[in-house]
C-alpha cells in the first residue's frame, strides 16, 4: 500500500494541470490523437479491474508507465494504479445513454440501466506525451471534531428485461408505429394482465429504520395496450397485509414514473416485503401493463456485507465527513465513485475514514477486495485511421466481414465508368470505435456522418454495406457483422435526417443499403450495377416498359389501388422517359394470395414494377414470387428494374432472415432476394421496412413519379437524390407522422447513387421483323387488285422524349423499273407512333420497300444502329391478301462469318508474329449495320484445358469498323498485346434479329518473337495442279515489291508475278503450271527495297501429272 501510494502522489503532482483539453470539441473523435497506437479494453460489469502489462498486445509500449492515459466515452480515466507491471482502473458497463439519441423527445428514455444495442463498454488505453491523469488519493487523518455518519443508504435495484416493451410478437399495437423510440420503449418484465395481480418480492438488507430516514422507492411502469388504466400499487409485509399506495393513471403503451416512501410496517423485522400491481377486476387478455424496474434507495447501518458493497452517504454541508465501517473484508479498498470517470482513493482505517465531500451532494461508495482480471479476448489493438472522409462523395460504410466486397465496389465507383467518385470505405468497428467511443450503436453511424458533413462538400452518398437485426426478440448484442439501422419498423433515414442544416425528418445525405451476407453477395450486386450503368444488353427501349401490380382484399379496395397506380400513369406516358405502362390487377376478391406471372415482362426488360397492395416479409397479395424460384422461369440477365413495393413489410430486411435456402424458415426477405440474385432480379428497391398505409403511400408515390419522370429539375437526379427531393416535398405538403412515418421507414434497398428509369437521349428505332406492313385499298379489296396500297410504318422510341424534335424518314420503293424515295418529318413521340403511306400500284412491280430513320444523322440518338429496315414482297403470297405480311416475317437465317489475320486466311496451329491484325466480316441476308455488339471475340492463352476463354473488349483504338454493303461488314481488330505464346481464339456472330453462325469459327495459332527479315516456302511440293508460294517479310514497311520468277531446265521463264502492296507477315500467291510438263523447275523471288537495295531467294519445285 505504501508504494501504490507514493506512486499516485507523485503522478499527481506532475500531471494535474493537464487534463480534458479536448472535451469541449464538437465530434465524438475529437478526443483522438490520431498516428498513436491505442488498446480496446471491453468490461460488461461494474467494479475494478486488472490489466497486466503481459496482458497488452505485441508491440505496445509500457516502458513509461507514468504516461499511460485512459479513456472513455471521450474522457481521460482517472487510473488508479500502474505498480507491479498491470493496470489498476474503476470501470462502468455501457448504459446506453447515447441511445437517447433516437428517443422522440430524447427525454423520453426513462429506463438509465438498459441499452438497446451493447452491454460492454469500452475504454482505450495509450502512452501520452506527459503524465497521465491518476486518480485523487484522500489520506486525511481522523479528526474527531468531524462528526460520524451513522448510516448510509443503500440502493436496490431490480430491472426487467425479459420483453421488449413495444415488441410486434404481441397482438397489441399503437395505431402507428414508428421508427424512432417512443413510448420511452426499453426491455421490461412480463405482462400483467387486467385483472391479475403480479406480486414483487424485496429485501432490504441491513435497513436501519429511523425517524427522519425513510426508504424511498422509484419505479417505471410500461403501458403494454392501447386502453386507460389505472394501476394499484400495493406494498405490505406479505400479500395479506397490503397497504394501497396509489391508484396510478396510466394510458396506451407510454411509460410511468412514480415515487413513493415506504411506511413503518411495509417490511417485517428482516426487511422483507412484496409490492403488487393490479389493474382492473375482470381478466382481460387484450388489456396490460409491465413494470420495468423498481429501485430502493433505504438507510442502513455502516456494516459492510459481502465481498463487494456499493453505499451512498447523504449531502453534507462541510468538506469532509466521517463513516466508521464494520464488516470489512481483508484488503479492502475505499473508493469514491461519485465521479466514475475520476475515482478518489480513500486511505485510513475502516472504523474512521475521512472522505471529501462537495456540499450538498450525495457521495457514492465502493468498498471492496475484488478485482476482476479484464478477460483477454477482450483487450484488442485499435489504430484508429483518419480518413479524408470530408472530401470523399462516395462513402461506404461496411461491416468487417464484407471489407474485400465493399474495396471492390469502391473501385469501381473510384472509376470513369463507375462515376469517377473519391470514395472512402470506413470499417463500421473504426466508426464504432471513433463516433461512438467504442460501443455498437447506430448513433456511431449518425456521428460519422455529421462529422463528415461538417466541411467540404456535402454532395456525398452513403451505402450501407451489411445486414442490420432490429427485431428486438431476434437481435444480438454488440451487433456482430452488422451495419446497424435505427428501430424496428427500421429506418435508415434516421442515420442522417436532419444533419448539417438539413430539414428535419429529410436525408442529409443520399443513403442506400445492400443487406450483404457474404462478399460474393456484394460482388453480384456490382455486376448488376456494372451491367446496368454500362447497359450491357445493348438496348434502351426496355428501360421505359413499367409494371403497375395491385393487390386488394375486397373488390372496392382492389379497385381503389388499381385507380391510384392509373393516376400515375400520365407521369410515365408524357414524362421525359415517354414510356408504357402495363396493369395487373389481382382478380379475385379474397384474403388469400393470388399469384400472377410476370415473367415473360421481366425477362423481356422492365425499367420499373410497382406494386401497391398487402404485403409481408415474404409475399404480397398479388404474388410475382422470388427472384430465385425456379418454377418462375425469371431470367432478366442485364435488364433489372427498379421496384417499388407498398406492401406492408415487403421492405422488412431487419428480422434477421438471412438463408437463401428456399425451405429455410429463415429464407431471405422477398425483397432481398430479388436485390442479390446474381444475374437477376432487380438493381434497386424502394419498400416500406414495416407497415403500409394507402393514403400517405399513394402521396409519397405520386411525388416519387413525378420526380422522376415530370419534374425537370430532379428527372436526370440519382435515385438518392430524387427520394431526398420526395422528402422535402411530401413534408412541405403534410407534415403528419403518417408522412413522416413513411419517409422514415421507405428503405433504399441498393446503390443511392444509381440513376434509374432514365435515358439522356432519344432513340427511334424498327423492328426489322415487323415495323412494315402493306395494307389493300380497301378491305373488300386484295392487294392485288388495289390501284393503290397503304404502307404502314410503326416506329419506336427506346430512349428519351424530346417533344422538339422532328424525326425524318426516308422511305425507298424498289421497283423492277427503278427506285423512289421520299421522305417524311414526324413530331417526336413518347413511345410508339405510326407513319402511313399511300403509294401506286402498277403491275405489282414493288419489289421492295426499305425505311431509314434519321438518314443524315442529323439527331443524336442512343443508337443509331436500329435505324433501317425492309420489307420484301413475295407477290404470289401478297396478291390474295389484303394485309402483308399476314404472319411477321421472321429472319431465321444465320449470317455468313469470315475471318482472316493479316487479310488472310491462316492454317490452324500457325506460327504469327506479333501485334497480328484480325479481320472479321459478317454477311447477312438482311439488312445489317456495322455493331460491335454482334461480334463476340474471346481469346485464351493456351491449347489445352488448363485456362479459360476471356473475353476481348472493343477498347477504343483498337480497332475500326467498315460498312461493306448494306448487309455486310468488317471489323478490323488489333491484337497489340500478345506476347509470345500460344493462344485459341474464338468468335461467335449475330444477326440483328439474334440469329447466331452455324458453326462459331475457332482456331488455334502461336505467337513468336523471331525477327528473320524474310523468307519463302513452297507447297505442296511435289504437286501436279498448283503450288502456293508463302514469302514471310518482317519488315514488310521497308520493302517496295517482291518478284518471282519460275523457270524450266532449259532456263526458260514459265512464270512470273510482282506484289507491289506487300502484307505484314505474310504474302502468297500462287503458281498453276497449266500448259508445262512434269519435270524439275526453279523459281526465283526478288524483294526490292524502298531504299533501292534489292536481295534474292530461290528453290526448286517438282511437276508431277
Amino acid at each position: 500500500m505504501k508504494t501504490f501510494l507514493s506512486s499516485i502522489l507523485l503522478i499527481l503532482l506532475l500531471s494535474v494541470n493537464q487534463l480534458f483539453g479536448q472535451e469541449s470539441a464538437s465530434f465524438a473523435n475529437s478526443w483522438i490523437s490520431y498516428g498513436k497506437p491505442y488498446v480496446k479494453i471491453g468490461i460488461t460489469a461494474k467494479g475494478l479491474y486488472k490489466v497486466p502489462f503481459a496482458s497488452l498486445p505485441a508491440g505496445f509500449s509500457t516502458g513509461q508507465p507514468s504516461n499511460l492515459q485512459l479513456w472513455h466515452r471521450g474522457k481521460q480515466v482517472a487510473i488508479l494504479s500502474t505498480d507491479n507491471n498491470e493496470i489498476l482502473f474503476f470501470g462502468v458497463p455501457n448504459d446506453g445513454s447515447s441511445d437517447s439519441v433516437f428517443y422522440q423527445p430524447t427525454s423520453s428514455r426513462l429506463n438509465p440501466y438498459f441499452s438497446m444495442y451493447s452491454d460492454e463498454s469500452s475504454y482505450f488505453l495509450t502512452n501520452g506525451e506527459t503524465a497521465g491523469l491518476r486518480a485523487e488519493v484522500i489520506n486525511k487523518p481522523a479528526d474527531t471534531s468531524i462528526p460520524v455518519q451513522t448510516y448510509f443508504r443503500k440502493t436496490n435495484l431490480n430491472v426487467f428485461k425479459d420483453v421488449y416493451s413495444m415488441t410486434t410478437e404481441d397482438p397489441n399495437a399503437p395505431n402507428l408505429r414508428n421508427s424512432f423510440f417512443e413510448f420511452s420503449a426499453s426491455k421490461t418484465g412480463p405482462a400483467i394482465i387486467d385483472g391479475k395481480t403480479a406480486v414483487y418480492p424485496f429485501e432490504l438488507s441491513g435497513i436501519k429504520k429511523t425517524e427522519s430516514e425513510k426508504a424511498t422507492v422509484k419505479l417505471l411502469l410500461h403501458g403494454r395496450s392501447s386502453n386507460s388504466r389505472n394501476i394499484e400499487i400495493s406494498v405490505g409485509k406479505n400479500e395479506q397485509s397490503l397497504r394501497l399506495v396509489k391508484s396510478l393513471s396510466s394510458a396506451g403503451f407510454g411509460a410511468t414514473e412514480y415515487t413513493f416512501e415506504l411506511e413503518e410496517g411495509d417490511t417485517d423485522e428482516n426487511g422483507k416485503g412484496v409490492f403488487t400491481f393490479k389493474s382492473g377486476s375482470t381478466e382481460d387478455k387484450l388489456k396490460r401493463f409491465s413494470l420495468t424496474y423498481f429501485r430502493i434507495s433505504y438507510p442502513a447501518s455502516p456494516a459492510i456485507q459481502g465481498k463487494t458493497s456499493y453505499f451512498d452517504l447523504p449531502p453534507v454541508s462541510q468538506p469532509f465527513s466521517r463513516i466508521s465501517l464494520s464488516g470489512n473484508p481483508a484488503n479492502a479498498k475505499f473508493l469514491d465513485i461519485t465521479d466514475s470517470d475520476k475515482p478518489k482513493i480513500i486511505l485510513g482505517k475502516a472504523d474512521d475514514l475521512v472522505i471529501s465531500r462537495t456540499s450538498g451532494k450525495v457521495a457514492n461508495m465502493l468498498v471492496t477486495d475484488e478485482i476482476s482480471l479484464v478477460n483477454p479476448a477482450k483487450i484488442s489493438n485499435v489504430q484508429f485511421n483518419k480518413q479524408d472522409v470530408n472530401s470523399a462523395n462516395y462513402i461506404i460504410v461496411s461491416s468487417e466481414n464484407l471489407l474485400q466486397g465493399a474495396n471492390s465496389y469502391a473501385a469501381y465507383r473510384s472509376s470513369v465508368s463507375g462515376g469517377g467518385f473519391k470514395t472512402a470505405v470506413v470499417n463500421i468497428k473504426d466508426i464504432y470505435n471513433q463516433f461512438n467511443y467504442g460501443e455498437p450503436s447506430p448513433v456511431a453511424i449518425r456521428n460519422f456522418v455529421d462529422f463528415a458533413l461538417s466541411s467540404g462538400s456535402k454532395d456525398k452518398y452513403l451505402l450501407l454495406l451489411g445486414k442490420s437485426v432490429t427485431h428486438n426478440e431476434r437481435m444480438v448484442r454488440e451487433l456482430p457483422d452488422e451495419v446497424p439501422t435505427v428501430g424496428y419498423p427500421a429506418s435508415d433515414i434516421l442515420l442522417v435526417e436532419g444533419l448539417a442544416g438539413a430539414p428535419k425528418n429529410v436525408q442529409a445525405i443520399p443513403v442506400g443499403r445492400v443487406s450483404a451476407i457474404t462478399n460474393q453477395n456484394v460482388l453480384d450486386y456490382l455486376q448488376k450495377v456494372k451491367d446496368y450503368e454500362s447497359n450491357i444488353s445493348g438496348e434502351y427501349g426496355w428501360r421505359k416498359e413499367v409494371l403497375h401490380l395491385n393487390g386488394g382484399k375486397s373488390t372496392e379496395e382492389i379497385t381503389q389501388l388499381k385507380n391510384e397506380l392509373a393516376s400515375l400513369e400520365p407521369f410515365v406516358i408524357n414524362g421525359s422517359i415517354g414510356g408504357k405502362v402495363t396493369p395487373f390487377a389481382k382478380q379475385q376478391a379474397m384474403a388469400e394470395v393470388e399469384s400472377v406471372n410476370i415473367t415473360p415482362q421481366v425477362n423481356e426488360g422492365v425499367g420499373l414494377i410497382t406494386y401497391f397492395g398487402h404485403g409481408s416479409t415474404i409475399r404480397t397479395d398479388l404474388n410475382m414470387g422470388y427472384i430465385t424460384d425456379g418454377d418462375r422461369g425469371y431470367n432478366n440477365s442485364g435488364k433489372y428494374p427498379m421496384m417499388y413495393f407498398n406492401g406492408c413489410g415487403v421492405g422488412n430486411i431487419f428480422s434477421a432472415r438471412f438463408n437463401p435456402n428456399p425451405n429455410a424458415t429463415d429464407r431471405y426477405a422477398l425483397s432481398l432476394d430479388w436485390l442479390l440474385a446474381k444475374n437477376r432480379g432487380s438493381v434497386a428497391i424502394v419498400a416500406n421496412s414495416f407497415e403500409s398505409f394507402v393514403s400517405p403511400s399513394a402521396k409519397y408515390l405520386q411525388v416519387l413519379y413525378e420526380k422522376m419522370f415530370s419534374d425537370p429539375a430532379t428527372v436526370n437526379l440519382s435515385i438518392g437524390k430524387i427520394l431526398t427531393a420526395v422528402s422535402n416535398q411530401v413534408l412541405t405538403s403534410d407534415n403528419g407522422v403518417y408522412a413522416i412515418a413513411n419517409i422514415h421507414q421507405s428503405i433504399l434497398q441498393g446503390d443511392p447513387a444509381l440513376k434509374l428509369i432514365t435515358v439522356s437521349k432519344p432513340d427511334y428505332s424498327l423492328d426489322v421483323n415487323n415495323s412494315i406492313k402493306i395494307y389493300s385499298k380497301s378491305p373488300d379489296k386484295t392487294i392485288g387488285s388495289s390501284d393503290t396500297l397503304k404502307l404502314q410504318i410503326d416506329i419506336f422510341n427506346q430512349g428519351r422524349f424530346l417533344k422538339d424534335d422532328k424525326l425524318p424518314v426516308k422511305i425507298t420503293f424498289h421497283f423492277k423499273e427503278g427506285i423512289s424515295s421520299q421522305t417524311e418529318n414526324i413530331a417526336a413521340f413518347p413511345y410508339q407512333s405510326t407513319l402511313d403511306i399511300i403509294f401506286p400500284n402498277k403491275n405489282q412491280n414493288i419489289q421492295r420497300v426499305e425505311v431509314q430513320l434519321d438518314p443524315d444523322n442529323m439527331l443524336d440518338e442512343l443508337n443509331e444502329k436500329n435505324n433501317l429496315a425492309e420489307l420484301e414482297i413475295n407477290w404470289e403470297i401478297a396478291a390474295n391478301e389484303t394485309l402483308y405480311p399476314v404472319e411477321t416475317i421472321k429472319d431465321i437465317i444465320p449470317p455468313l462469318l469470315n475471318v482472316e489475320v493479316n487479310n488472310r486466311m491462316i492454317r490452324n496451329e500457325e506460327i504469327l508474329l506479333q501485334n497480328p491484325l484480325l479481320n472479321v466480316t459478317v454477311n447477312d441476308d438482311r439488312l445489317i449495320v456495322g455493331d460491335t455488339a454482334l461480334v463476340d471475340i474471346f481469346i485464351k492463352p493456351c491449347w489445352n484445358g488448363n485456362c479459360e476463354f476471356e473475353p476481348v473488349n472493343y477498347t477504343a483504338g483498337k480497332y475500326d469498323i467498315q460498312s461493306l454493303t448494306a448487309r455486310s461488314f468488317q471489323i478490323n481488330y488489333y491484337f497489340d498485346n500478345l506476347i509470345k505464346g500460344k493462344y485459341e481464339l474464338l468468335i461467335n456472330v449475330r444477326d440483328q434479329s439474334g440469329n447466331s453462325s452455324l458453326q462459331p469459327y475457332r482456331i488455334r495459332f502461336e505467337i513468336s518473337e523471331e525477327v528473320s527479315q524474310w523468307s519463302v516456302t513452297s507447297s505442296p511440293n511435289p504437286s501436279s495442279s498448283y503450288i502456293r508460294f508463302e514469302a514471310r517479310t518482317v519488315d514488310f514497311e521497308q520493302i517496295q515489291s517482291l518478284e518471282y520468277s519460275v523457270y524450266n531446265l532449259k532456263g526458260i521463264k514459265v512464270g512470273e508475278k510482282i506484289i507491289d502492296k506487300v502484307q505484314a507477315d505474310v504474302n502468297e500467291w500462287y503458281w498453276q503450271p497449266d500448259d508445262q510438263p512434269s519435270g524439275l523447275y526453279i523459281y526465283k523471288v526478288i524483294r526490292k527495297g524502298k531504299d533501292s537495295t534489292s536481295k534474292q531467294l530461290t528453290g526448286k519445285i517438282l511437276i508431277v501429272k
